[in-house]
């Protein structure tokens, strides 16, 4: 009985190497069930409308299956997706990714080999959970669904949650591979109103304006100021983005009102480099090698598409380096307006730029012209 165990645990180990090359995983029993719906079961919402969402997990059989929040710890484990027919667009996959600002930082640099890039990275402190799935239903939300999809139109979707992380391995286990759960369909119509968008922007704006602008936002209006940010910023419209940039001061008020991924993930991005040009102009807006670096890259890429498609970046060194340029002057010649509380911060951008020569041989900005622009600031050259 030993030798016939341990032949069997072999041939358990060798099929579980192979779909952990394949990471790939499972289909869930259906013992094990994702419930996904709308707040208050309601199926229909204007284009561009906040649309809360609620997910629960459960299981018939208690305590087989457990539900892991941190999914990256499972073989072949992701979170929740949503796949709607007809098709929606993922919001990840908007214009302006941050794949853009990469890409030119290697155009920047291709004369000499040097690569730029940069990334995103976050943590939770109190998010490494796991809970066993029993009959009572273990429930995620609401959420915006929103935050995973954009509906380019009018029409009525049906849309089903999936994800892979639940597994039926304990916590001790080396080798924990994840179970692919699917949702029910959830009917949704969408509904297109441009009367009803615009003045939802104009609501949302002036609700923003009266509550959350400035340092000072009381506590007890924090979790509204949030409501009133996601709903202007998912109405993605030519008004929200107009309001976005309106209240975009490139500054930390000690809370992210989610306008500056807004306005890098509009569907108009030609009006949003046109009022983010503008907008940097302006005497209280604090402009970080980020913000600069990326209307450099935008302009380009709207210009020039391939530029951040199949071309090679050397190809497109010489643009991206006069693109750059014209930003970094543009914010030279408003150094001496800006306010003081955002002056400092603008100068080191505009000094870190200046100064650099992309292995052309000499400085982006001529160093006399650099001095002249800090000195008219009042700051040290």
């Amino acid at each position: 009985m030993q030798k016939l165990c341990l032949a069997a645990g072999v041939v358990f180990l060798l099929g579980l190497s192979s779909f952990t090359q394949n990471a790939e995983p499972l289909p869930a029993p259906d013992e094990v069930i994702l419930n996904f719906s709308t707040e208050g079961d309601q199926r229909q919402f204007h284009l561009g409308e906040l649309i809360p969402v609620k997910f629960s997990y459960r299981a018939s059989i208690p305590d087989r299956y457990i539900w892991v929040s941190q999914n990256n710890k499972l073989t072949a484990g992701r979170g929740l997706e949503i796949a709607c027919s007809p098709s929606a667009e993922p919001v990840s996959r908007w214009p302006l990714a941050a794949s853009v600002d990469d890409k030119f930082g290697k155009m920047l640099n291709s004369q000499c080999g040097a690569v730029m890039g940069g990334g995103f990275g976050g943590g939770c402190a109190d998010c490494d959970r796991e809970k066993p799935l029993t009959a009572e239903a273990l429930s995620l939300g609401p959420v915006a669904l929103n935050t995973y999809l954009r509906f380019p139109r009018s029409d009525t979707y049906t849309c089903i949650a999936s994800s892979a992380d639940v597994t039926a391995v304990s916590s001790g286990e080396k080798i924990r591979f994840a179970l692919l759960v699917k949702s029910n369909p959830v009917d949704l119509k969408i509904v297109e109103d441009s009367g009803w968008a615009t003045s939802a922007a104009i609501k949302y704006a002036a609700a923003y304006d009266k509550l959350c602008r400035g340092d000072d936002v009381p506590g007890h209006h924090s979790l509204e100021c949030f409501d009133i940010a996601a709903r202007l910023t998912y109405l993605d419209t030519p008004g929200s983005l107009s309001a976005e940039v309106k209240f975009f001061d490139g500054r930390s008020h000690g809370w992210d009102n989610g306008f500056w991924e807004a306005i890098q993930h509009t569907s108009y991005p030609v009006d949003a480099v046109r009022l983010l040009t503008d907008r940097i102009q302006d005497p209280d807006v604090q402009v970080s090698t980020t913000l600069l670096e990326s209307l450099a890259s935008w302009e380009l890429k709207i210009e020039s598409p391939d530029a951040f498609e199949t071309a090679s970046p050397a190809n497109y060194h010489s643009q991206a380096v006069e693109k750059l340029r014209k930003y970094v002057r543009l914010l030279g010649s408003r150094l001496s307006t800006k306010n003081t509380n955002v002056l400092v911060e603008s100068a080191k951008t505009y000094r870190m730029f200046a100064e650099q020569d992309y292995c052309e041989g000499q400085p982006l900005i001529p160093k006399q012209e650099q001095k002249q622009v800090l000195a008219a600031s009042g700051m040290r050259p």
